[in-house]
């Protein structure tokens, strides 16, 4: 072996070994660090490569890698107050502690070190909670947060048992800001979170602290209630027990309430909720977590306490028949005597119709809050039975059969940020999807961004353009003969929303058309594709939509009619309200014949219909049939953002009660024995297994099976699938007038709270309270601001 060429490879392998090393070393010298207790993290790899991270605060950022830090004023939805001082970290190199929630995590962390559990971080968290704690009452053992109370649990891990203040403790007096949240202001930590998020998010700037040191306090300043549909968040705001629920007080702890996620059936979104049961009653309700945009909802008052509505004194868990006498009492059956009793009238005013040479109907009515597993067996029993007819108890329009056509399509949160233009068409976000307006105001707190109303003046938590109410100038616009026009062709995917209440209208055909138009003129300015919005108010009204298309019971139906068959339909509709009435008052034809069957499948809660009727007919036979409400059922709601949401029953039986859908079933499943005159189809069975409710969802799923999914292999010897319709992009240039009519936009909800479409609200005691408090303070000028 050569010596030099040994010597040659020991000194290349040196010089090599060399330059990786200096290499490294002077990597790893531009690269930045930074320590969290003595833990190395890389900060290029933190910061640069996540952009959600630039702004975020220090205390979100330790939240993120699951270092937790004590707070009570920060709150991630909510501005950055830093007045609680809880929150305190060591900076390394600075002199005194720094704000955790108040420090950018990006610059805080550049080449820097932070300690968490240090002796000066806990010895500040000590005398932080005594100073918080010297006011403090000793409500522990009454107080409703007891359990769930930050101020409890950290002054357990962080506080310290001795104490050294022994003056008198001040007092405030409590506030009455309302029928749903209890102050106890002395309990009060001055956190400000209530009073943020009023001004942030409710919009409207009721509370305040005023004065100062020790006699700074949290109110109205003068004596008013917090006017707001949001204002029961304020209570899961409060880290503390200021701010208690008012309709249930003192009602059990949360380690012995049992929590069930369920959803919201006071609007159309239905928001994921969670329901607390205490001795299997709905003692609670809480927003759940939303998995689709990673932030915990905002529910309404509505939401919040009207489920008492489902268990009002007045419903009956019994199923009776009315009989016929002064003092019109229900008598109690069983269910099979009642379906014989129902079958028994079916069959005899069959052959009678038959002898009198007249055709009868047995006319179910249903309204928007129906399940689609409901709504489907009703669409079978009518293609069964031809003397069975389905009506719905509102008129909608009969649009064109997309489900971009009566949906909320732009409802996403980048749909909103990529825009700058929103026009509302007879659309009141703020009562009818609270889910919309926090988006709208949220939107519009960024800038750059602009709200157009067309319809009635109502006020909303964010200032709006409002031109006017009546429909021609939504046609002046479209002809391009409006001032609007210029910012509608210079905005940047302008967003239209319109109410439900416009489908109701004889001229909804057209007004769909004209905003068609509308979206085919200014489609140029649309970067992404915005269609045009529904804003629908109940929780299935989509689902009905899309299934089928119901038409309205009318005054020609009640007359042509043997019996109504009533489900979970309330008798405060409009529309029945104006056919009970003009056929009371003898208006309508053949007034003289009486209704001779009418069922009422309304949770048990008889109507005041048998008392209008019962009085002016004779041959009457009204029964009640009790079915579940929404938390006793389960079912399957589309809501109006096109989400299928499902429901379960997590309540146990009260009384002889059934679903709807086993009630339908166990009804007609009587009729196959019997031969009905007036029943011209041939059929004699459903055309499916309805054993269990499995069976009968499999086929509910296969019958709204998507047809985006059926292929050119899905039917035999076909060639080409041709679309079924064909709307033309030129609609404005067509010869066929548009006939509109001049009539003005009128907002349809005259109470929130207790005006809804919903089935429980107006029976409920806490809503009911609030529209008497909201009624007192009404006044004509309540939408000026």
């Amino acid at each position: 072996m050569n010596p030099q060429s040994s010597t040659w490879q020991v000194d290349a392998l040196t010089k090599l070994s060399y330059i990786f090393f200096t290499k490294f070393y002077f990597i790893d010298f531009y690269l930045k660090y930074f320590y969290i207790n003595n833990i190395k993290f890389n900060y290029d790899i933190e910061f640069n490569n996540n952009s959600w991270k630039h702004n975020t605060p220090l205390i979100e950022y330790c939240e993120s890698i699951g270092i937790n830090i004590p707070h009570y004023c920060y709150h991630k939805n909510l501005s950055i107050s830093g007045n609680c001082r809880m929150c305190l970290i060591e900076v390394k190199n600075s002199p005194k502690p720094v704000v955790s929630c108040a420090m950018s995590a990006k610059s805080c962390l550049n080449n820097n070190s932070i300690f968490t559990q240090s002796p000066l971080v806990k010895k500040a968290r000590e005398n932080i909670l005594e100073f918080l704690l010297l006011n403090h009452p000793l409500d522990c053992p009454i107080c409703d947060q007891g359990g769930e109370c930050d101020l409890q649990d950290q002054s357990f891990f962080f506080g310290i048992t001795k104490k050294r203040f022994y003056s008198f403790k001040r007092f405030v007096i409590d506030k009455n800001i309302g029928p749903i949240v209890k102050t106890v202001m002395t309990r009060c930590i001055h956190c400000t979170r209530c009073v943020r998020f009023a001004d942030e998010v409710a919009g409207i700037g009721s509370l305040g602290m005023f004065g100062r040191g020790l006699h700074s306090e949290i109110g109205t300043y003068i004596n008013k209630i917090f006017k707001s549909e949001l204002s029961g968040n304020v209570v899961d705001l409060c880290p503390v027990g200021a701010l208690t629920t008012k309709p249930y007080p003192f009602i059990g702890r949360s380690w012995e309430l049992k929590s069930i996620n369920s959803i919201d059936f006071a609007d159309g979104f239905g928001t994921d909720i969670q329901v607390f049961l205490k001795n299997n009653k709905v003692v609670k309700i809480l927003p759940n977590f939303n998995y689709e945009q990673f932030e915990t909802n905002w529910i309404s008052d509505k939401t919040r306490f009207s489920f008492d509505g489902m268990f009002s004194p007045e419903r009956i868990v019994k199923g009776g028949f009315l009989i016929q006498n002064k003092i019109q009492k229900l008598k109690f059956f069983k269910w099979k005597t009642l379906f014989c009793k129902i079958i028994n009238i079916l069959y005899f005013n069959d052959h009678l119709n038959r002898h009198l040479y007249i055709t009868k109907n047995l006319t179910i009515i249903f309204n928007s809050n129906i399940s689609l597993e409901v709504l489907n067996l009703l669409t079978i029993l009518s293609q069964k039975y031809s003397f069975i007819q389905i009506k719905k108890i509102e008129f909608n329009s009969n649009i064109n059969d997309f489900d971009s056509n009566f949906i909320l399509n732009n409802f996403h949160t980048n749909n909103f940020d990529n825009s700058n233009l929103c026009l509302l068409i007879n659309v009141n976000s703020r009562f009818e999807g609270t889910n919309l307006n926090l988006k709208l105001r949220q939107r519009f707190l960024k800038g750059n961004f602009k709200i157009v109303l067309v319809g009635s003046l109502v006020k909303l938590t964010f200032p709006v353009e409002y031109l006017g109410s009546n429909l021609e100038v939504l046609k002046d616009i479209t002809e391009g003969n409006h001032a609007f026009c210029q910012q509608l062709t210079s905005s940047i995917n302008p967003i239209i929303i319109y109410g439900s209440e416009v489908l109701k209208r004889k001229d909804s055909t057209e007004i769909i058309n004209l905003l068609n138009c509308l979206k085919g003129l200014y489609s140029k300015n649309m970067l992404i594709n915005n269609e045009i919005n529904l804003l629908n108010s109940s929780i299935n009204d989509v689902g009905v939509t899309n299934l089928n298309f119901f038409k309205q019971f009318s005054n020609t139906d009640f007359s042509n009619s043997m019996g109504l068959y009533f489900i979970n339909t309330p008798f405060i509709d409009y529309n029945l309200k104006k056919i009970i009435e003009l056929k009371s008052l003898q208006i309508l034809n053949n007034f003289e014949e009486s209704l001779n069957l009418i069922i009422e499948h309304n949770y048990g809660i008889i109507g005041n219909i048998n008392k209008l009727f019962f009085n002016k007919f004779d041959s009457l036979n009204y029964f009640n049939l009790p079915n579940k409400t929404f938390y006793e059922s389960s079912g399957t709601y589309l809501t109006t953002t096109g989400h299928y949401k499902t429901s379960v029953n997590f309540i146990p039986i009260s009384g002889n009660v059934k679903e709807d859908w086993n009630i339908l079933r166990k009804l007609f499943s009587c009729t196959k024995s019997i031969n009905f005159t007036q029943c011209l189809k041939q059929t004699k069975n459903l055309s499916f297994n309805c054993i269990n409710l499995l069976n009968f969802k499999n086929f509910v799923n296969f019958k709204n099976y998507p047809v985006k999914t059926l292929t050119k292999s899905s039917f035999y010897l076909n060639k080409q699938i041709t679309p079924i319709l064909v709307i033309s992009k030129n609609n404005f240039n067509s010869k066929s007038k548009i006939k509109i009519f001049k009539t003005k936009l009128k907002f349809w909800l005259e109470d929130f709270y207790i005006s809804g479409k919903d089935l429980y609200s107006f029976k409920s005691s806490t809503m009911i309270k609030c529209s008497k408090v909201t009624r007192l303070e009404l006044s004509n000028f309540n939408i000026i601001s």
